[in-house]
């Protein structure tokens, strides 16, 4: 079962910053541009812990972090507490939406050999660098997030309990509405410590910052030769949402193809025919449009000189031929189509080659990977449906993990809003 507990958080001090200026997205959705912006956005930006621009990062994000504690920038709670947080923004179609979770300190365990489970592969390079900030700090910036199962919402009055209280922080971000209340309640903590007995927890992002931990608990371990488990660094700072929840979106990541050798546009459209229905459409949002009548196995595709937009929908005689050896919870699912069928098969990226990314991009926005390919920046874009969250729970449970990107779950955890120390503190 998962083992949580409430936890003393770091926050902001309204009293010394704009609370709304200092706090950032996770750091892997930070783009350069979005960097500089937060930088000049006041000097306490946590973007300047998470994804410092100094020759030694790691080191300046250590420094800044000390002195912003000493200064009371930062301070951190004197009781433990679980952290209630509601996110209020708009769903793809404009319609307003609440989701509701809790923040808690979860205990480590590896992935698979007791109740928290990945979804996505993940590399090693992200790993290492997370692992250089969180030896010079000491602290995780923002919260793992993670999905429990809970279809009759039993939760609900626990996290709701707090809705008539002042919140902690309230504040917009991006146009998302974000309220954060201190849970103190012994009885409901319980409720939420007693409901997650016996759950599985999946993780829905922060696949690398999880395992990160986990190399760094052991670091830790090997150095504490009075070490008990129960330390602080024997947890991760989590975020925690019902699957069920009417508030759980998750968008599409569109894939960007560029600076391929060989790659020629009319021969790649004809090898696609094998696998491929292939539809000539108008526009980008007609495009979108045909994209969401289908549940699954169809691709968008953007070629330019001159611009051609095409929905590709899978031959199931020859894709299912294609992926025999793909286990079905993953042969279902749009991207593994994308990664096996036309990466791997008719573009000859090695999964080696995907996973180092060497000539491939991910895109949140459909409109930002037409324009790339516009512009001479990449070959194609594939435009994706969004994987459903059955999807993401069947892979799971099943043991097995679906290519980078498969998901991305709106709105992210702002990076800033509750720290956690792994030393004891206080």
């Amino acid at each position: 079962m998962p083992s949580v507990k409430p936890f003393k958080g770091i926050l902001y001090n309204p009293a010394r910053v704009n609370v709304s200026n200092v706090v950032a997205p996770p750091y892997d959705v930070i783009s350069p541009q979005e960097q500089q912006s937060l930088y000049e956005r006041d000097s306490h930006n946590v973007v300047r812990l998470v994804l410092n621009r100094e020759a030694n990062p790691y080191v300046a994000a250590g420094r800044e972090y000390l002195s912003w504690l000493e200064e009371g920038s930062l301070s951190q709670d004197r009781l433990p507490a679980m952290y209630i947080h509601a996110q209020s923004f708009s769903d793809p179609e404009g319609r307003p939406v609440e989701r509701w979770g809790f923040m808690a300190a979860c205990k480590l365990e590896e992935f698979g050999k007791g109740s928290i489970y990945p979804h996505e592969k993940t590399l090693s390079g992200p790993r290492e660098d997370r692992f250089r900030l969180f030896q010079a700090t000491n602290a995780m910036f923002s919260q793992i997030f993670g999905l429990y199962s809970d279809p009759q919402h039993e939760l609900d009055d626990s996290i709701r309990s707090v809705l008539n209280e002042q919140p902690v922080l309230d504040l917009n971000y991006d146009g998302v509405r974000n309220r954060l209340w201190r849970l103190s309640d012994e009885r409901h903590e319980s409720a939420i410590v007693s409901f997650l007995t016996g759950q599985k927890v999946l993780i829905a992002d922060g696949h690398h910052r999880y395992e990160t931990a986990l190399l760094y608990r052991d670091a830790r371990r090997l150095k504490n030769p009075g070490h008990l488990g129960t330390e602080p660094y024997n947890f991760v700072p989590m975020f925690f949402t019902n699957m069920h929840d009417p508030g759980l979106i998750i968008y599409p990541t569109h894939r960007l193809v560029h600076s391929l050798p060989g790659f020629a546009q009319e021969a790649f459209i004809e090898s696609c025919r094998k696998y491929f229905s292939v539809a000539e459409s108008g526009s980008t949002e007609a495009l979108v449009r045909e994209l969401k009548s289908h549940a699954k196995g169809a691709i968008g595709l953007f070629l330019a000189d001159p611009d051609k937009w095409y929905l590709l929908r899978a031959r199931e005689r020859a894709v299912n031929e294609e992926m025999r050896a793909t286990p079905p919870a993953l042969a279902e699912l749009d991207v593994s189509l994308l990664h096996i069928i036309i990466m791997k098969t008719i573009l000859g990226m090695s999964d080696e080659a995907q996973e180092k990314k060497l000539h491939l991009r991910y895109e949140k926005d459909a409109g930002q990977a037409i324009a790339s390919v516009q512009r001479g920046k990449s070959q194609a874009a594939f435009l994706m449906n969004p994987t459903r969250i059955e999807q993401v729970r069947g892979v799971a449970s099943s043991g097995m993990v679906m290519p980078q990107k498969s998901t991305y779950f709106y709105p992210k955890i702002l990076s800033g809003l509750v720290i956690y120390s792994f030393d004891e503190r206080g």
